[in-house]
C-alpha cells in the first residue's frame, strides 16, 4: 500500500477506480534507482515502476559494459511492461540523474490480480505501446552520428522533465554522464557540446547543461534525423 493516491498517478489509460485502487494496493514504494537495474533481471524481481519523482536512464549493456540503446525516463513515465515477460537476462547500465522516487508493482502480483481483473492487461499494453518506439528509438541512433545521438538525448531529457516550455530548461547531468548515456566519448561530447554553446542551443554550467534554445535543437535534430 502506497500513501500516493490514485488521483496522483498519471494512468497511461483509462481504467475504474476500482482497478486503480486494486493496482495500488500493489504497490511497494522505492527510493532511488538500484531496483531498475533487475528489469531484465531474476523473473521474480521483475515488474512494473511508476517514477513519482526524479530523472534517470538505463541502458541495455554489452558484455563488456558498453551502453548499447539507453532509455531515459523522469516523473510521471512508466517502464517495465516491454520486458516484463523477457526471460533472458540482460545486464543494464543505470544512473540517477535527479533523486528518484518511485511505486514498483511486482510481477507476480499483477499476474496474480490479472486472473479477476482484465484491464491489467490494457494497462501492460499502454505502457509497451508508448515506450517501444522509445527502445527502438535508442537502438536506432547507433546509426547516426555523434552531434545527432548528443542533441537526442538533450531533448528526451527536457522532456522527461515536462516543462519544454520554459525559455531555460535545467539539466543536471555531467559531461561523463552523457558520454556514458550516448555511448560517445568524453572528449567527443565536450567538442559537440561547445559547438551547441557557440550556436547558442545550450549553457554549459559545472555539472549542469541548460538548453537556451529548446526549439533550435530540435530543429537541427530534425534536419538531419528522422525518428
Amino acid at each position: 500500500m502506497t500513501s500516493i493516491l490514485a488521483h496522483q498517478i498519471s494512468w497511461p489509460c483509462e481504467l475504474s477506480e476500482q482497478t486503480k485502487a486494486e493496482i495500488l494496493d500493489l504497490a511497494i514504494e522505492l527510493e532511488g534507482i538500484e531496483k531498475y537495474s533487475t528489469l531484465l533481471d531474476c523473473d521474480h524481481q521483475r515488474g512494473l515502476f511508476y517514477c513519482a519523482q526524479g530523472l534517470g536512464t538505463f541502458a541495455t549493456t554489452s558484455l563488456d559494459n558498453r551502453p548499447l540503446a539507453s532509455f531515459i525516463f523522469g516523473k510521471q513515465m512508466w517502464v517495465g511492461a516491454v520486458a516484463i515477460e523477457i526471460f533472458p537476462k540482460i545486464n543494464l547500465y543505470t544512473c540517477e540523474l535527479e533523486p528518484i522516487r518511485s511505486l514498483f508493482f511486482p510481477k507476480k502480483d499483477l499476474n496474480e490480480l490479472a486472473k479477476t481483473n482484465g484491464e491489467i492487461y490494457k494497462l501492460l499494453y499502454s505502457i509497451m505501446r508508448t515506450n517501444t518506439p522509445k527502445l527502438v528509438q535508442g537502438m536506432h541512433l547507433s546509426f547516426y552520428g555523434i552531434e545527432e545521438r548528443i542533441a537526442f538525448f538533450l531533448l528526451e531529457l527536457a522532456r522527461s522533465k515536462k516543462n519544454t516550455d520554459l525559455p531555460r530548461i535545467e539539466i543536471k547531468i555531467t559531461q561523463q554522464q552523457l558520454s556514458e548515456i550516448a555511448n560517445v566519448s568524453r572528449p567527443r561530447v565536450n567538442e559537440v557540446l561547445n559547438k551547441f554553446s557557440q550556436r547558442e542551443l545550450i549553457e554549459l554550467v559545472r555539472g549542469k547543461m541548460i538548453i537556451s534554445n529548446y526549439a533550435g535543437l530540435n530543429k537541427a535534430l530534425e534536419d538531419k534525423v528522422v525518428m
